[in-house]
């Protein structure tokens, strides 16, 4: 086990589990721009509603994927209304990337931990899937500035929020294109400590 290791496999833990609520955000698109266009009535706009991680809801709310889909993005939306309208490239490229990026997160992660396949063929899965990661969030961040919704919010949520949330996909996908390419290259596991 490496350093790289334990870190790609947090990320691909924490990417999995977005990738199920991107899909989520495809499934449940109505909900959510209901919800967000609720807290735009009540709190104004670009006003974040409390962290809906504290508000009251059963086990099975907690366990189903339509409460983190609408709750997360819902909430998200204050800060980049693009998650509210299905035709944004926020919304897309969100979606796009849940039905997408989840087999491959889920083959990279057991891969590195239990190699199964050669490790060359883990490195191009790997370069694929972190690279279209990366460039996601690359034009993520090019519309979000372009498109100036930063100035709906106070720069404490720009700062706080949308840089450190989305950076996560500049960073390990960053790390995961070096890792891949040196499975590529050296066609074996030592990377991660194999």
């Amino acid at each position: 086990v490496s350093v790289p290791q334990v870190a790609l496999a947090l990320f691909c833990s924490v990417n999995a589990w977005v990738c199920m609520c991107e899909m989520g955000l495809c499934i449940y698109c109505n909900e959510i721009k209901e919800k967000y266009e609720q807290h735009t009535a009540k709190l104004g706009v670009g006003k974040l509603p409390p962290v809906f991680l504290f508000e009251r809801a059963t086990f099975s709310e907690w366990l189903s994927l339509r409460y983190w889909a609408v709750s997360m993005w819902a909430t998200y939306a204050t800060i980049d209304p693009s998650y509210a309208d299905s035709c944004s490239f926020g919304f897309c490229v969100d979606v796009g990337n849940g039905f997408s990026s989840l087999v491959p997160t889920v083959l990279f992660a057991v891969g590195m931990t239990q190699p199964f396949v050669p490790a060359r063929v883990l490195g191009m899965i790997g370069l694929v899937k972190f690279y279209q990661e990366f460039y996601g969030t690359v034009i993520y961040y090019f519309q979000y500035f372009f498109n100036q919704r930063y100035k709906r919010v106070p720069l404490s949520h720009v700062l706080g929020i949308v840089i450190p949330a989305n950076g996560l996909w500049i960073v390990f996908p960053a790390l995961g294109m070096w890792a891949s390419v040196c499975l590529i290259l050296e066609g074996n596991y030592s990377f991660f400590g194999h």
